[in-house]
């Protein structure tokens, strides 16, 4: 019952956390509003209604959040590990690039073109990952410098190769082809961007979370997350475990990278084609505390609030830029031991009146 108890009341500090930081970062949100727009009633109400306003605004969140969950979920695996690799997005980009490959190549125009580039894009992305998990075992090297780099690395070759040779020729486009159409994703609402991506990241959050929480890799690797001396001890390879863990982090952003490609939102490889997007997988990492079934959570609401930042910058007066110093608020409150103001005068408060009998009854 005590267990129970507990667990409910972390799951009610947790909610109040949540809360809290919402309330707050919507506070500043209209702050910012304020002093910015000539109507900032009209912005405030793009911002938390746009992403609800008709079937096509949805899907752009929806499909957002099915990219901000695969990206989070990337990044939490490392973070589980206490790895600070940095490097989704050039894994994002490697697997986009295999994906096109196979969507651009005979087996593109088969059934088993979605299922084959996105085995080959989790491939590619798994390979990126082992290289920094690798040099970091094996040389000692800072996971955070070399995975960054590899992910200017990735970017760069990529663009490279699609404005030079994946691009039609003599058209000047920064973008290939359109993909056959058995190599799109199909919708599940029609013409709208909510297609079978959100599908892929569900599963994906119920696979990792059962790798992590109902496997003896996932117990070994959240034991070295905790005390890497103490998991040492016990006898579990730590290295093995980062760089495994690193590894399977770059599968999940290979994974990404197919989704991006392969999505209605663009079903072709453009440079450029992540907007950034794979990197802020951080803050959903941040926001969920590494937990894999509270990352979808995350997602929903970090891509209600950047649908409607952008739906605000479109339609009113307020640049989207301004909407970045909500999204710090929100990872600050989170980052930091925040908790809710006066929550502990409520408590003392609720303790002076509870019963005789309770309070003795603690007590004892």
């Amino acid at each position: 019952m005590s267990s129970s108890n507990s667990r409910f009341a972390g799951l009610g500090k947790e909610v109040g956390r949540a809360v809290g930081a919402l309330a707050i970062a919507l506070i500043v949100a209209f702050i910012i509003i304020l002093l910015t727009s000539d109507d900032p009633f009209k912005a405030l109400d793009t911002l938390l209604t746009g992403p609800l306003s008709s079937k096509r605004t949805m899907g752009l969140w929806i499909d957002d959040v099915a990219k901000l969950t695969l990206t989070g979920l990337a990044f939490a695996l490392v973070f589980q590990a206490r790895q600070f690799s940095l490097g989704v997005q050039g894994q994002v980009y490697v697997g986009g690039l295999f994906a096109t490959l196979i969507a651009m190549s005979p087996i593109g125009e088969t059934w088993a073109a979605i299922p084959v580039s996105m085995l080959v894009a989790m491939i590619a992305g798994a390979a990126y990952g082992f290289i920094p998990g690798y040099a970091k075992a094996r040389f000692g090297a800072n996971e955070i410098v070399s995975s960054l780099m590899l992910n200017y690395i990735a970017i760069k070759i990529v663009n490279y190769l699609v404005r030079a040779h994946l691009a039609p020729p003599g058209t000047g486009q920064l973008m290939t082809e359109k993909f056959p159409a058995t190599s799109i994703f199909p919708a599940i609402i029609p013409n709208t961007r909510f297609d079978l991506g959100i599908v892929i990241a569900l599963v994906c959050v119920g696979l990792v979370w059962f790798a992590l929480y109902r496997t003896s890799w996932g117990l070994k690797l959240r034991l070295v997350g905790h005390n890497t001396s103490f998991a040492e001890y016990a006898g579990i390879r730590s290295r093995f475990i980062m760089v495994s863990a690193m590894t399977a982090a770059g599968a999940v952003g290979g994974l990404l990278g197919a989704v991006f490609v392969e999505g209605r939102a663009f079903g072709r490889l453009t440079i450029d084609f992540d907007g950034n997007l794979a990197f802020e997988g951080i803050l959903i990492a941040i926001v969920a505390r590494n937990r894999p079934l509270a990352i979808p959570f995350a997602a929903l609401f970090y891509g209600y609030l950047r649908q409607g930042a952008q739906l605000m910058g479109i339609r009113t007066d307020v640049p989207t830029e301004m909407i970045t110093v909500v999204q710090a608020v929100v990872i600050l409150l989170f980052a930091s031991s925040f908790t809710l103001p006066g929550r502990n005068a409520i408590a003392a408060i609720g303790r002076r009146f509870k019963p005789r009998a309770a309070r003795e009854g603690a007590a004892s």
